[in-house]
């Protein structure tokens, strides 16, 4: 007879044995050992065997395409690292080969910048500050102004103002002095809430060269000095004197201007 058919062999089964090909670019160039293939990883080689430190250095397998460039060099359109003259960032070395510092840290503290402006009339800045307890005055004072010149006093109303600034720097001053001896800003007048419950006026000497004289006596610098009805005022040198008084006072208190003057300029 005639030779038996040979018998049908079903589809080969696929073998998931590792095949050893990536195994081929090992330290030393050999296959991987049989009884390593298809077992278990070593302990330790999973997900953080991946994983590596920015610090770290990546193994070469070759020689890089730019061999011999400086690393972190990218061409002449770029700075020399994070240096100087560079473009990059970072804390390198400069054009000059010095070493670049810590970049400082930025301030948020106020400047004082916006205070000094909120301070200032016509951009020059004040000399004093407006102080918490300021008010406006429930009595109409008067401030009467008797110069040589001058038969009758100038009456100015303070009563409308809640602080008055006296000096020869016209841009800011509310009352003039106009003599040389007188600072630019010399002395300014507050109504003040006092510890009674009542606004009274107070001034104040802003260190003026001259001095602040109140009933011919100078003032303190730099402190406030409490006025009352009657009391007369002198700035510098200058025979200008400036008398306070207010509405109730005046309608019954006749003014002599000749007894009110200096006898010197």
């Amino acid at each position: 007879g005639s030779p038996a058919p040979a018998p049908r062999l079903g589809p080969a089964r696929p073998d998931f044995v590792a095949s050893g090909l990536l195994d081929g670019d090992s330290d030393d160039g050999g296959a991987a050992p049989a009884a390593a293939r298809g077992s278990a990883p070593p302990a330790g080689r999973g997900l953080a065997a991946r994983s590596r430190s920015r610090d770290e250095g990546v193994p070469a397998r070759g020689p890089p395409a730019d061999a011999g460039r400086p690393i972190g060099s990218f061409g002449d359109d770029f700075g020399k690292g994070g240096g100087k003259g560079g473009k990059g960032k970072g804390k390198g070395k400069g054009d000059d080969g010095e070493e670049q510092g810590p970049k400082e840290e930025p301030n948020f503290e106020a400047s004082g910048l916006l205070g000094l402006e909120d301070n200032a009339k016509n951009g020059v800045p004040l000399k004093f500050t407006t102080p918490a307890e300021a008010r406006m005055p429930n009595i109409k004072w008067r401030i009467y102004v008797f110069a040589k010149q001058q038969e009758k006093p100038k009456i100015i109303h303070i009563h409308r103002l809640m602080g008055v600034l006296f000096g020869k720097d016209r841009r800011v001053v509310d009352i003039p002095t106009d003599h040389p001896t007188c600072s630019k800003q010399h002395a300014v007048l507050h109504h003040r809430l006092a510890a009674s419950g009542h606004v009274k006026p107070y001034i104040m000497d802003l260190e003026s060269v001259n001095g602040t004289f109140l009933n011919g006596e100078r003032i303190q610098a730099a402190r406030y000095t409490e006025l009352r009805e009657g009391d007369v005022l002198k700035f510098g040198m200058s025979s200008r004197e400036f008398v306070l008084l207010h509405a109730g006072s005046a309608n019954h208190i006749e003014i002599d201007p000749r007894k009110l003057m200096s006898d010197s300029e």
